[in-house]
């Protein structure tokens, strides 16, 4: 080293130990300054300078493609966290998508009736179909998976685990505004015969099983073939005796997959790698639990003995049946160039019956007793919601990369199309009343539930971009990065929403039944059934029934009807089967020249089609500089874009409509960091550091909105819908630390601390809690939705080597995760009202009117405004593996596990309105044992 060099290199560790020092780190770190390592590799020893070489030194840098190129994840400008496959199983994570938030502080994902939901420090959606996308992008193998849905239980046979945190609009694209998870499984290897096979028990009757063979195919060829099946029982029991309710509860599953992959390199220059994967999951759903009216008695969720004991009617069921193929083909032309298409079609279809249950009424608490019998004649009904849904998307993507020495760069243009379909609709006994105000002696029912009967056939999206990216070496130790890429959205949205009104003598029911209907019940008892085991509605894009004849008005003088095919025909269309105990088919056929079926829709005609188009920008500029081989200076300033959609029509009270359509959220971010490895004494430390600040606009928030409609007899008549609206902005000021340390004996220690001060900035929403009110409040200070202040991820392990016979390591891990207090909304348990000029103010939660509409009220009171509660106390969850290696290189292992050992229950996702307060629970304490070999 020459003197120059030797002078620079001991300035710069001068001022290195200035920079610790200001972290509070002690004096005796020592800076490892090799000179060898290039880039990409992992930190090599130090020098004469620094301390004595030697493996125990060493902390293993592993390989990530945050930057669409392999690089060590210590070079890389930005915060990423990735975890193997070993991992994953060591930290208790196992193959729920969800559990991925145990490990990495400020990720939020949540699971709301099969669609997941993903926030990572602070920036998220609360809502994903084909209109409005996530705002965390997940990938699978490097290819984008428009909706976070089709994952399925992808965590075997897998290879590592990505979470890139910030926005990646450039390098990743659409919808990474938060940042983005790829999930990459296991390729062929070439001449390796090899396999493995798992299997595992553990409470609640869970199984599991896990086969996984490699078979080379002469020198250029491999296939690997993977399967995976998991079962388990519900964790969810029921507050109804067993002779009420014979099912079980939600929870339970029984999922399957297979996975087959190959790869033919057949010289140096070209690879081509395909991957085929087919998912079962089954299960008795994911249901939200009605808090409501526990929260308004004084009882948030951890107050309860048992938060899993809950009250339900009926079983529920779900399926989503995934299918995919994708290809990466790629050739070399030389060092400078290379072409890469990666090309993709998957599909699912997926179909949804939540578990009855009484509305309003949710987990058993004290007193909750009275209202759950107080209309016994109730729970022999089947009334729930249905959801279909079905998605089949290509992704084409022809990308030209390539590293000349002092530039590596990346350009490429990317096409992705989807169509897609659903339905849903509140289906049931319907709500039957006095219909005299129509025509004396008759009773209305309605079948408008959620809004009535929602379809969306032949929907579609598409998406076309033009990219290009690089980093420039300016000097040995200064390279500058940027890129920039242009999209262009487009989503159209062909809708159907009709709801239904039947106008019925009231001698008919006894003709039908033999029993006179009871009046003294609310709502009235007909002795009709609808929706008993075998009920299904004709699944989405294929309805039939011809087209309805749409009315408009109230009353008999007010309405007008468009013309259409008879009415009680296209209610039957939408219905594919009807139940074992359901009468209503038979009803409605035996009498149709006596009922009248009025249809009413929030769309003219019944129908709708929408279109929405925008384009946008994304781009980045920064810098990385090496204070010497093992230590990295970054900057970045990036963005990302959340695309725009399509809300549906929705009027208030007023008659003034909500906004048709919401633009793109835009997320800009300033963020600097050091990334570096250091020797403490003999112990080798890893201190990566961030610090960054987003500028949020346009953030969308989605609200269920919940308009009551005009009818004089029925309170349960509304328009309920998820509402988009870009009506507020938002910057989130924030701290990561993160890093590990080998410690002697074995010992490992991992850490996370990520400081988000996460708040609300000129904004004033829609607030949906105040019923017709339409009141405009202001959120500035509000901390954004599901964004804890605090997050903090210990892990600590220990491999203690054996070698005594056949035995020949025992290893063992706990991790650490703890949260702060976070809201489920963005009102923050603030109460708003209007003082006597009709100005918005500021009142207690509690003084605010709830909708205690017709339900369990009379049994146990009039609930308060504190049913609208939407905070979420700090918690902190522990997850414990340990294990024994064991046979010829350690082929054969048996370990056991426990996630959530605390068994701490918490609200992961909250709907709050004026009469609602709908929470999704993370999974109670899992444990188990498993054995695994390989060869």
């Amino acid at each position: 080293m020459s003197r120059t060099n030797r002078a620079s290199s001991n300035q710069q560790r001068h001022l290195l130990t200035v920079a610790l020092a200001s972290f509070g780190l002690c004096n005796s770190w020592t800076v490892w300054a090799a000179d060898a390592p290039a880039a990409q590799d992992a930190p090599a020893a130090a020098s004469a300078e620094a301390a004595p070489t030697s493996a125990a030194h060493e902390l293993d840098a592993v390989q990530v493609t945050g930057n669409r190129r392999v690089q060590s994840i210590q070079k890389y400008a930005g915060t990423i966290q990735s975890f193997s496959g070993e991992d994953l199983t060591k930290l208790g994570i196992n193959t729920d998508f969800r559990n991925l938030q145990a490990v990495v502080p400020g990720l939020q994902i949540t699971r709301q009736e099969g669609k997941y939901e993903i926030f990572l420090r602070g920036i998220g959606a609360a809502d994903s179909d084909f209109s409005s996308d996530p705002s965390v992008a997940t990938y699978y193998n490097g290819i984008y998976l428009p909706r976070p849905r089709s994952i399925g239980p992808m965590f075997f046979d897998v290879d590592r685990i990505e979470v890139n945190k910030g926005p990646q609009g450039t390098v990743r694209g659409r919808n990474a505004t938060g940042g983005s998870i790829n999930v990459i499984s296991k390729r062929p290897e070439l001449g390796v015969t090899s396999g493995g096979l798992k299997v595992g028990a553990g409470n609640h009757d869970f199984t599991t099983a896990e086969g996984v063979l490699n078979l080379p195919i002469g020198e250029t060829f491999a296939l690997r073939a993977a399967l995976f099946d998991e079962e388990r029982s519900s964790y969810i029991k029921n507050g109804y005796p067993s002779s009420l309710f014979a099912g079980e509860g939600p929870g339970a599953l029984d999922n399957q997959a297979a996975r087959l992959s190959m790869l033919w390199e057949p010289n140096d220059k070209f690879s081509a790698y395909v991957m085929l994967d087919k998912v079962s999951e089954r299960g008795t759903g994911d249901p939200g639990l009605f808090a409501e009216r526990g929260l308004a008695a004084g009882y948030d969720i951890d107050d309860l003995s048992d938060p899993f004991r809950q009250y339900f009617r009926t079983q529920g069921k779900t399926s989503n049946d995934i299918e995919g193929v994708a290809g990466t083909f790629t050739y070399a032309f030389n060092d400078a160039v290379s072409v890469e298409f990666n090309t993709s079609y998957r599909k699912y279809e997926f179909d949804n019956r939540n578990a009855s249950r009484e509305w309003q009424l949710g987990p058993v608490y004290p007193g909750s007793e009275r209202e759950a019998y107080h209309n016994p004649e109730r729970l022999a009904w089947y009334d729930t919601f249905y959801q279909s849904d079905k998605s089949s998307s290509t992704i084409n993507e022809l990308r030209f990369f390539g590293d000349t020495g002092k530039l590596i760069w990346s350009a490429g243009l990317f096409n992705y199309e989807e169509k897609y379909d659903y339905t849903s609709w509140d289906v049931g006994n319907g709500y039957f009343g006095d219909c005299d105000w129509w025509r004396p002696g008759t009773v209305c029912g309605w079948q408008d539930g959620l809004g009535g009967e929602n379809r969306g056939d032949d929907s579609k999206v598409e998406s076309n971009a033009v990219y290009g990216d690089f980093s420039f070496a300016a000097t040995d130790s200064l390279r500058l990065i940027g890129g920039v890429r242009y999209t262009r959205d487009k989503k159209t949205a062909r809708e159907s929403n009709v709801k239904y009104q039947f106008v019925i003598p009231e001698e008919l029911f006894q003709q039908f039944t033999g029993q006179p209907i009871n009046t003294a019940t609310n709502p009235y008892t007909t002795g009709l059934v609808l929706g008993s085991p075998g009920f299904q509605l004709a699944p989405p894009g294929r309805r039939g029934g011809g087209d309805p004849s749409v009315c408009t008005g109230w009353s008999p003088a007010e309405l007008r009807c468009g013309p259409g095919a008879d009415s009680l025909d296209y209610f039957l269309g939408g219905i594919q089967n009807f139940g074992a105990q359901d009468n209503w088919a038979q009803f409605l056929t035996r009498n149709r020249d006596q009922i009248d079926v009025i249809v009413r829709s929030d769309f003219p005609g019944g129908k709708s089609v929408d279109v929405y188009e925008d384009s946008y920008v994304d781009w980045r500029v920064g810098f990385e500089y090496d204070l010497n081989p093992q230590v990295m200076l970054y900057g970045t300033v990036s963005t990302g874009t959340r695309s725009g959609g399509i809300n549906r029509p929705l009027l208030l009270n007023d008659g003034s409509a909500l906004a048709p359509t919401f633009e793109p959220e835009e997320l800009t971010s300033y963020e600097a960091g050091i990334k570096g490895d250091y020797l403490w004494g003999e112990t080798p430390v890893r201190l990566n550091a961030s610090v960054f600040y987003y500028d949020y606009q346009n953030k969308v928030l989605q609200n269920l909105i919940d308009v009551p409609a005009p009818t004089p007899t029925n309170p349960n008549a509304t328009s309920r819908q998820v509402f988009n609206d870009n009506a507020a902005n938002a910057s989130v000021l924030g701290l990561e630390l993160e890093g590990r340390v080998g410690l002697p004996h074995g010992f490992n220690l991992g850490y996370n601390f990520t400081y988000l001060d996460a708040t609300f900035d000129d904004s004033k929403v829609l607030d949906t809690r105040s019923g017709g009110l339409g009141l405009i409040v202001p959120l500035d200070g509000n901390r954004l939705p599901n964004t804890s202040k605090y997050n903090a991820n210990l892990s600590l392990s220990q491999t203690i080597d054996i070698g005594r016979g056949a035995l020949n390591s025992f290893d063992w891990t706990i991790n650490l995760t703890y949260r702060s207090d976070y809201y489920l909304t963005a009102f923050n348990s603030r109460g708003f009202g209007q003082d006597a000029a009709g100005n918005v103010i500021e009142i207690p939660l509690a003084d605010m009117p709830f909708n205690n509409g017709s339900n369990p009220a009379a049994g146990g009171g009039p609930a308060n405004g504190m049913a609208m509660r939407d905070d979420v106390g700090g918690f902190t969850t522990v997850n414990v593996s340990a294990g024994l290696n064991f046979g010829e290189d350690s082929q054969f292992r048996i370990d056991g596990f426990v996630s959530n050992l605390t068994d701490e229950v918490y609200s992961g996702k909250g709907f709050v309105n004026n009469a609602t307060n709908i929470r999704y629970l993370n999974t109670p304490r899992m444990y188990g044992i498993r054995f695994s070999s390989q060869f």
